[in-house]
């Protein structure tokens, strides 16, 4: 596949991302996977947080992060896949590093309704191994093991929904854009988003 290509599986937290990175990566073993939540992870283990601007704060150093290790792939021209809610605070950043390395993007983005992302997401923040630096206002790493940590950073329907709206998860694209309605799991035609990328990356080989 063409080296300088970056794919941004994009969507509203529930919408299922990482499996689709997973699935798209079988067809592609070649991309390098590249995720805003691993840095953001990292940095909050390294150095934690006592409140809500503390962890804002080690969010916006985590993105510089994020963005140098892009600039390095793309500095070595490597293909890349990166998943996370995408907004416009991330768009200027990839936007000027695809145009600086002469990168082509293609947005997957997968969109389903409210009240179903809801569920999925409040689900797997209960009962998956989901990281606690993103439920919790205050957070330590070794507060974890002590027991201690409280999940006081889990939103009502009605604060998810104005995040929601504020940010413009289902809005949010870059390059060309390819929406995957991802309302049933079950109904999701994942090999179609293959092929549709196949296609995407077969037009970029021919300019």
């Amino acid at each position: 596949m063409k080296d300088k290509i970056l794919i941004l599986v994009a969507g509203a937290p529930g919408t299922g991302k990482t499996h689709s990175v997973n699935i798209i990566r079988q067809a592609f073993p070649a991309l390098r996977s590249l995720t805003l939540d691993r840095f953001k992870e990292d940095i909050w283990d390294e150095i934690g947080f006592d409140d809500i601007e503390q962890k804002k704060s080690l969010n916006k150093e985590a993105q510089l992060r994020f963005v140098r290790a892009m600039r390095r792939l793309m500095i070595w021209e490597k293909p890349i896949i990166s998943d996370y809610p995408f907004s416009d605070k991330q768009r200027d950043d990839i936007e000027k590093s695809a145009d600086d390395y002469g990168y082509h993007i293609v947005t997957v983005r997968l969109e389903a309704p409210d009240q179903v992302l809801y569920e999925r997401q409040r689900h797997r923040d209960l009962f998956d191994h989901r990281h606690r630096g993103h439920l919790q206002n205050a957070y330590h790493l070794e507060d974890q093991a002590k027991g201690t940590a409280k999940l006081d950073g889990m939103p009502t329907f009605e604060q998810f929904q104005k995040r929601l709206r504020k940010r413009k998860y289902d809005k949010f694209y870059i390059g060309d854009l390819l929406k995957v309605d991802v309302s049933d799991f079950q109904q999701v035609n994942y090999q179609r988003i293959v092929e549709q990328l196949s296609e995407y990356i077969k037009q970029v080989e021919r300019t």
